[in-house]
């Protein structure tokens, strides 16, 4: 798959850029073993909604002391299992992209024809579930794939679902990264 790419030298790019630092601000609450996902929704210059990865609200965090996730914990006691890219069924972390689409559903914000800024690209069920919710873009950072060797025929379904995805005139493009930013650590936790 021809992944589009949002150029520098892109008119747009600024604009796409600094939605994509407050999804980068939004990971930094992630509390997952495995990666560090932040997402925003974004409509008219407007944030309708935004997500971290982590497990669902009120359930033990997904870190080494609370160990919330069973698959991350896993992952952390048996680094030689190779269960990345397994085991998904009994994960229990909701996806950043979902996260922000249930924090604007929570609020009754209508996100279609919303743009949705992920730090990485959305797996296969979240971009099922963003095409369903009729976002009608995704921008994000990071490459993902579908690199377990079990699971390479997802790869081309992905694939079909992007081009079915553009061919009705949507965006989905890596955001080409400018001078590298700075990592940004915040707590987050109810506020005071």
């Amino acid at each position: 798959m021809a992944i589009d790419v949002i150029e520098l030298t892109d008119a747009s790019w600024q604009r796409h850029d600094f939605y994509m630092r407050l999804a980068l601000v939004v990971e930094s609450g992630a509390k997952c073993l495995g990666s560090h996902v932040g997402a925003v929704i974004v409509r008219d210059d407007r944030v309708l909604g935004s997500g971290y990865n982590g497990t669902p609200a009120g359930y033990p965090n997904c870190t080494e002391a609370e160990r919330g996730c069973r698959r991350c914990a896993l992952r952390v006691e048996q680094p030689e299992a190779g269960l990345a890219g397994k085991l998904y069924d009994i994960c229990l972390c909701v996806h950043a992209e979902q996260n922000a689409m249930a924090t604007a559903a929570r609020f009754g914000v209508a996100i279609d024809g919303a743009i949705l800024y992920t730090s990485l690209q959305p797996c296969f069920n979240c971009l099922k579930e963003l095409m369903q919710v009729r976002l009608r873009g995704v921008v994000f950072r990071r490459s993902w794939q579908a690199s377990h060797p079990d699971y390479a025929w997802v790869s081309a379904e992905y694939e079909r679902l992007v081009d079915h995805y553009r061919s009705k005139g949507n965006i989905f493009a890596r955001l080409d990264q400018g001078e590298p930013l700075p990592t940004v650590q915040v707590e987050i936790g109810h506020p005071i």
